[in-house]
């Protein structure tokens, strides 16, 4: 796994996250500003905070740059996101058609966007030398 699957990775997480809708305002004007105290909590769980704004921050960087993508290269971003999540090759698409593997539609995906990383700074230019 590279840089790229990594930052990937992080965006798939992120963007499977759970975000429950309200049919009401999120926060009250009058307490908007508050905040919980940090100062209790174990040193786990502020790890996990901070991984999980990382995340965050990769996934919004990186969600335009996907969107980019043409269908098939998307769908292989995401067969492959799963895959790496299970630790497995087991996921795949039948949008992918005939006659196109999932390793290099994702190969393809990831020239496509390591140019397009680089541009937004999540990577260093000598990632892309790589992928020719």
């Amino acid at each position: 796994m590279d840089r790229i699957d990594e930052l990937l990775l992080d965006w798939y997480t992120w963007s499977q996250g759970y975000n429950p809708g309200t049919d009401y305002q999120a926060f009250d004007s009058t307490t908007a500003q508050f905040r919980s105290s940090r100062q209790w909590m174990e040193f786990d769980d502020l790890d996990a905070e901070v991984e999980w704004a990382l995340k965050k921050a990769t996934g919004r960087v990186l969600e335009p740059l996907i969107q980019k993508l043409d269908l098939r290269a998307r769908v292989a971003v995401n067969a492959m996101m799963r895959n790496f999540e299970s630790g497995a090759q087991v996921w795949s698409s039948v949008r992918l058609g005939d006659g196109f593997s999932l390793q290099e539609e994702y190969d393809r995906a990831k020239a496509i966007l390591c140019p397009m990383m680089v541009a937004a700074g999540l990577l260093e230019k000598s990632a892309c030398k790589e992928l020719v």
